[in-house]
């Protein structure tokens, strides 16, 4: 277990918005908790291509490489639910699949 050092505190003024400051202590916070996102440097390998699993079984790491991998990055902004990007890549890998 990570011992992390937490801090509350307080923008006065704000009540029902946000500020920059806010959201950069919230941005630095989740940079100290939070594992870095694979490079994808470490993905699976057959010989020397990629591997291509099932969307729905891949863990949000593999899903974000997968679809950065395939040049979806814009198309995944603001996706913060697994089934959206399972969604995404599944339809890409299908689209794909169709183009053969």
């Amino acid at each position: 277990d990570r011992n992390v050092v937490t801090e509350v505190k307080t923008y006065p003024g704000l009540e029902h918005s946000v500020s920059m400051e806010e959201l950069n202590d919230v941005a630095a916070f989740l940079k100290c908790v939070l594992p870095p996102i694979s490079d994808g440097d470490e993905s699976s390998t057959d010989g020397d291509r990629n591997v291509v699993t099932d969307p729905a079984q891949m863990s949000v790491g593999e899903l974000r490489d997968g679809i950065r991998q395939a040049g979806l990055e814009e198309k995944a902004k603001g996706m913060f639910d697994k089934s959206e990007l399972v969604n995404l890549l599944s339809q890409h890998l299908k689209e794909k699949e169709q183009q053969k």
